[in-house]
């Protein structure tokens, strides 16, 4: 059996510092997926409104549109996916899992 350390984290997410506990190996792309939604979030903050679960949901259905329009490319695809490709995807589905879970403690 293999073993998977863990290491705590603290990302901040539209100024609200998070504690998070993730697998070693996914440290690095649990901070950039940090800095890729903190993106999104500046992008909608010129829309003018002041609540953060706003601004929250509208990065998040943006990110997970562009996660939904690769699957359907991919499915489209006559060729198989490159191991990168499937990795970025499961990569996709962990981020979106630990963005549902921000939200629902937002």
């Amino acid at each position: 059996m293999e073993s998977n350390p863990t290491v705590v984290i603290t990302v901040e997410i539209d100024g609200k510092p998070m504690r998070l506990r993730v697998a070693e190996a996914d440290k690095d792309s649990v901070i950039g997926a940090a800095e890729l939604l903190n993106k999104r979030i500046e992008g909608f903050k010129r829309f003018g409104t002041s609540d953060p679960m706003d601004r929250m949901t509208w990065a998040a259905l943006d990110l997970a549109g562009d996660v939904y329009r690769g699957k359907s490319q991919d499915n489209n695809a006559q060729s198989t996916q490159s191991t990168t490709q499937t990795d970025l995807n499961d990569s996709n589905n962990e981020l979106l899992e630990e963005l549902e879970s921000m939200l629902k403690d937002f």
